[in-house]
């Protein structure tokens, strides 16, 4: 008999996997410049750039990639394989961007009790005006025009930070600032406290933020997200201006920036920066100092890595990164480094792992979960040319022995302090052996007519009755 409440509740559910494997199936995750925070057990992707296939008539040399508003998600709660990520696309939600994005700064934090995401800065384009410059012939075919129009997608906005809900998954605008914000810029070295302060130091302005030079900053601002409120912070010893240097907020509240670029003036070069002088801000104090690291190994001045605090709070993890800025952005060595800060000065030294590493990577994103660091996505970087091909893979680095896996499961990693051991299979072999030496022991005994039950056995019946105690 048909059970409509019962079917039609199966109907549903059907076509809720249906539209899930169809959301994840056109989901295309290859990406660099993007952003990815963790919130609870997921990790949430957002925006980014995808380079413009060669089959696209659109594609020129002043239309390499595109901009993506894309949100998805991918749930660390679960098992999963790296091969083949279950991604959860919400572009079809309120989550999707307003905007094409690239190059921003996303943390999660906000008033106590609340897990928000703050965007800070970045390229905002504005896809809609940009699709009508793609197919519009009078524009297309004339190089300078197109160059002045593509330019003008990037004044959608002169908004700074951006405010996304990830339970609500919608943007939401930041009312009742007080105080002065930040030029609008890209590429800035941006951080968020336990007590919901954001600090934002340096960056960069030029065309694709809508400014008609090209300037770094060396300004430190801090926004504080329960009174909503910018201050700048004007102290002595401030390093030189610059963008893209990686910053890392330690338990004690300084924040150590490493790498980057610099630049002497507005409308300038810019230089890479050492690696060894690692500029810190104490949030406690607000004051500037600098630590050297010792010189073991030749350390290549990079753009784009990521670096990553550990657990132990003495050693950061930094990954990728383009070199040689002039030229070509071109892979940095070594790829994977290990920065010993657990002493004075803090040391270099190239990370060793194992198993299926990532290929030369930049403009990734590196977020830190359990025991595994996921590296997501970015540009393929090489030794010769500009970066040709985007990463479209995760890689998950098991942190406790410096592994590179490639299946998730949530709480647990495949190695200890030694050598891998299933304790199960030896406890299993050791079992399996006491019951076979018990057995022989067993039989051997009986054959020597020493266990006397099944003598006893053999008695008459009479003799048994009167010797039923020696039998039990």
């Amino acid at each position: 008999m048909w059970n409509l409440k019962e079917n039609s509740s199966k109907i549903i559910f059907l076509i809720t996997i249906f539209i899930i494997k169809i959301s994840i199936a056109s989901l295309v995750p290859d990406r660099a410049g993007h952003v990815a925070v963790i919130i609870d057990d997921q990790i949430v992707f957002m925006g980014g750039s995808r380079f413009i296939p060669s089959t696209n008539p659109i594609k020129s040399s002043i239309r390499v990639y595109n901009l993506s508003d894309e949100v998805f998600s991918l749930s660390l709660s679960s098992q999963f394989s790296t091969s083949n990520p279950p991604y959860v696309d919400l572009s079809d939600t309120s989550a999707r961007m307003k905007f094409g994005s690239e190059k921003g700064t996303a943390v999660l934090g906000g008033p106590t009790g609340t897990k928000n995401v703050y965007l800070i800065g970045g390229v905002q384009q504005n896809l809609t005006r940009l699709n009508e410059i793609d197919t519009n012939l009078n524009i297309t075919s004339n190089q300078t025009l197109m160059i002045e129009e593509i330019n003008k997608t990037y004044d959608m906005t002169n908004q700074f930070v951006f405010f996304y809900q990830p339970y609500g998954k919608s943007w939401l605008n930041l009312l009742d600032q007080k105080g002065t914000p930040p030029a609008r810029r890209r590429s800035t070295s941006t951080v968020i406290n336990q007590k919901g302060i954001i600090y934002i130091f340096g960056g960069r302005s030029q065309a694709d933020t809508g400014s008609p030079i090209f300037i770094c900053y060396n300004d430190l601002y801090a926004f504080d997200t329960v009174l909503l409120l910018w201050n700048q912070i004007n102290v002595a010893n401030v390093p030189s201006p610059r963008s893209h240097a990686v910053p890392v907020m330690l338990p004690n509240g300084k924040i150590l920036y490493i790498g980057g670029v610099s630049q002497t003036q507005p409308g300038a070069d810019a230089d890479l920066i050492d690696m060894n002088e690692i500029p810190v801000f104490d949030t406690n104090s607000l004051t500037w100092t600098y630590k050297y690291t010792n010189q073991s190994i030749l350390v290549q001045s990079r753009i784009a890595h990521t670096a990553t605090l550990m657990p132990n709070n003495n050693e950061i993890i930094i990954i990728g990164g383009n070199s040689n800025y002039h030229f070509h952005l071109t892979t940095a060595s070594p790829v994977f480094l290990s920065l010993n800060i657990a002493k004075e000065p803090y040391e270099y030294s190239e990370l060793i792992t194992s198993g299926d590493k990532p290929l030369p990577l930049a403009v990734h994103t590196a977020n830190l979960y359990q025991n595994y660091l996921i590296i997501a996505f970015g540009n393929i970087t090489n030794n010769l040319t500009d970066p040709s091909e985007i990463n479209s893979r995760i890689y998950l680095l098991d942190i406790q022995c410096k592994t590179w896996v490639t299946n998730f499961t949530p709480g647990k990693s495949i190695c200890n302090s030694g050598p891998r051991i299933d304790i199960g299979f030896v406890v299993s072999i050791i079992l399996g052996g006491i019951i076979v030496v018990l057995i022989i022991a067993v039989v051997i005994l009986y054959k020597m007519g020493i266990i006397g039950f099944k003598t006893c056995r053999e008695q008459p019946r009479e003799k048994r009755d009167h010797d039923d105690e020696q039998c039990h």
